[in-house]
Order: C-alpha cells, then sequence, then structure tokens
C-alpha cells in the first residue's frame, strides 16, 4: 500500500490555527494521500493537490466524506473532520441524458 505525505494552511489567516490530518482514498487503487491542511482552509486546495500528485482532471472526480459529495469552498471545520477522517475519490459518470431528459436511475 503506498502513502503519501502533503501539509498546507491558509495563507490569509496569519494566527496560528487548529490542523486535522486527512486521508484520501478511493476504490481502484489502495493508496492513501494523508494531508495535513488547517481546518479552515477550503477542501478545494485538498482537492487540487490530489488531483495534481494523481496526474488527475479535477474536473472528473467527486470527492465523499460521510456519504455525501464535497464542495469545493467547504472546510474541515464545517464538516467537524477529525485526524484520520477518510475522504473517498470517485469518477465522475458522464451522463448522456440531455437537460431536458427525464432519467431512471436504478441503485439496485
Amino acid at each position: 500500500m503506498r502513502s503519501s505525505s502533503t501539509s498546507f494552511t491558509s495563507k490569509r489567516c496569519r494566527a496560528p490555527q487548529e490542523k486535522v490530518i486527512l486521508k484520501v482514498t478511493n476504490l481502484e487503487d489502495e493508496g492513501i494521500d494523508v494531508y495535513k491542511m488547517g481546518t479552515h482552509v477550503h477542501l478545494k486546495k485538498l482537492m487540487l493537490a490530489y488531483c495534481q500528485r494523481r496526474n488527475l482532471d479535477y474536473r472528473t472526480l467527486r470527492f465523499i466524506f460521510n456519504g455525501s459529495f464535497l464542495r469545493p469552498r467547504q472546510t474541515p471545520a464545517q464538516l467537524m473532520m477529525e485526524d484520520d477522517d477518510i475522504i473517498h475519490t470517485v469518477m465522475e459518470q458522464a451522463s448522456n441524458a440531455g437537460p431536458n431528459d427525464d432519467a431512471l436511475i436504478s441503485l439496485e
């Protein structure tokens, strides 16, 4: 199993801030990337770093925490993330349905 670590904080905040250690993994790969970041830093920074490290297009991935898709402007503090919480990644599924098409998706 491969593991790597990255650390970053917000440049705007000059006072020391709390940090959290988060793990990012996906279903197709056994590797885990570990990130240390400020609790008030937008998760987009982590998302972009993960995609750059894995040579992936940011627009093709979805990040999931506790069963919900993450939004780039959310922060670990807003989501009450704690050390060693795991964020899962999945490739975004392309849809052939147009904006006015009704599509039934079965999850069974």
